[in-house]
């Protein structure tokens, strides 16, 4: 049986909970806002939606599949990389899905939504890292993942191609493949979203606040040795109120 890791279980827990509150408010307009709507991204600028339209699903099974999906193959590929990658890796393919998806439609005023475009992404780096694995494709037919997700490839292609107004985002499902092919392949891209961890922002912004700090106190120190210096030749008598005030804040500050 898989276990759950932490990362998996939020990113499940994110979906299902967003799912249920699109329900209990319908009328707010989720699809149209939060979705991703082609024409909306660059003509109102809602570039947010690139993210945010993979945590939308239209229906109870299309919830229940992704979810299934992240729950069976997501797990091993956390415990290999780390929460922080995995979730880096998970919103790379998804925003790369979501962005293929924009450019195969870019006038449309259709929303697409789901987590099928992070999900196959997650498919084919659990095939590149695991090729060995057999699984039940379509839940039936017993095959290797490597040739699985090939054959899901194809068929997705093959819809691009014959059907692309059936109402399934083919191309969201080929770009997150893409994408996480591109990943897994590639130390460099690795680099450039590691960049981007929240948690090194917030270290950088506390070593910003400090080196502030310092340039505050030495500032304080200069001003303090020039008000002594003019203690010493002319005494207290003649010293301004500001330069009264200088000494007291550097005593307060020891």
């Amino acid at each position: 049986m898989t276990i759950m890791t932490k990362t998996v279980k939020a990113l499940i827990i994110a979906n299902v909970a967003l799912f249920i509150l699109v329900h209990l408010v319908p009328g707010f307009g989720w699809l149209t806002f939060f979705g991703l709507v082609p024409r909306d991204v660059l003509g109102r600028f809602r570039l947010w939606q690139l993210a945010t339209y993979m945590f939308l699903h239209a229906g109870l099974w299309h919830l229940v599949l992704n979810m299934l999906m992240l729950w069976f193959f997501g797990p091993a590929i956390e415990r290999s990389w780390s929460r922080k990658e995995f979730l880096s890796f998970y919103f790379f393919t998804g925003i790369g899905a979501g962005l293929c998806s924009y450019l195969s439609a870019l006038g449309s005023a259709i929303p697409v939504i789901g987590a099928s475009g992070a999900i196959f992404g997650l498919l084919v780096a659990y095939a590149m890292l695991f090729p060995q694995t057999t699984i039940l494709l379509f839940f039936v037919f017993p095959m290797k993942i490597k040739h699985a997700v090939l054959v899901l490839a194809g068929i997705n292609l093959l819809g691009a191609l014959s059907a692309p107004g059936a109402g399934i985002a083919y191309f969201a499902h080929l770009g997150g493949g893409l994408f996480g092919y591109l990943y897994v392949k590639s130390e460099w891209i690795k680099r450039q979203i590691s960049y981007l961890d929240f948690s090194s922002l917030k270290i950088h912004s506390k070593k910003r606040k400090i080196s502030e700090k310092q340039r505050a106190q030495k500032n304080l120190d200069r001003k303090v040795n020039v008000v002594l210096d003019k203690i010493s030749k002319r005494g207290m008598g003649s010293l301004s109120r500001e330069e009264k005030r200088i000494l007291e804040l550097k005593s307060r500050k020891g």
